[in-house]
């Protein structure tokens, strides 16, 4: 499988539902490789990932949907192949991460114990690894949305309704 499956997958089963721009893809393809590592062992597409300034990258992934520039994405390249296990990590890695900003994914990838932390020299684009991935905490799913724009969006999203009415009762 090639990453472009994987980006293809995500956007015709979760573009719909999910601002899908190019740099929030690279992330999700990233993170379903690592989550792919983590779960099967394997991974889940044989490209080249490499360490761009704005985080892990698929060279391929980015070339395809270049011309949106930072806009959303609006349908698959063409044509894709698609797995259960393909899915099955989608599945997860929508749930863990498809909530999260472009650049809540940029800083998740960015951390202490990332794999791109670790091999990343500005404007180098170096190889990030399986072993780097595995070696790394990226794929991680527990305490994801900690500390990210998105969860402090669903906060006071969630509290503002109690907010209003003690403004009413008052």
């Amino acid at each position: 499988m090639k990453s472009l499956d994987v980006a293809n997958y995500l956007i015709d089963q979760y573009g719909g539902s999910v601002e899908m721009t190019n740099l929030k893809l690279n992330k999700l393809v990233y993170l379903a490789q690592a989550v792919s590592l983590r779960q099967y062992g394997t991974p889940l597409f044989d490209d080249v990932i490499q360490a761009w300034d704005y985080g892990p990258v698929e060279p391929l992934v980015y070339r395809t949907f270049q011309s949106y520039g930072s806009g959303v994405i609006s349908r698959p390249s063409g044509k894709f192949q698609s797995s259960d296990q393909l899915s099955q990590i989608a599945a997860v890695v929508m749930e863990k991460f498809g909530s999260l900003t472009a650049f809540d994914l940029v800083r998740l990838t960015h951390r202490d114990g990332a794999a791109w932390k670790m091999v990343h020299v500005p404007k180098a684009n170096n190889v990030i690894t399986s072993e780097h991935i595995l070696s790394s905490d990226d794929g991680k799913t527990e305490n994801v949305q900690t500390g990210t724009l998105a969860e402090g969006i669903r906060q006071v999203n969630q509290s503002w309704p109690n907010a209003m009415r003690m403004l009413e009762d008052s």
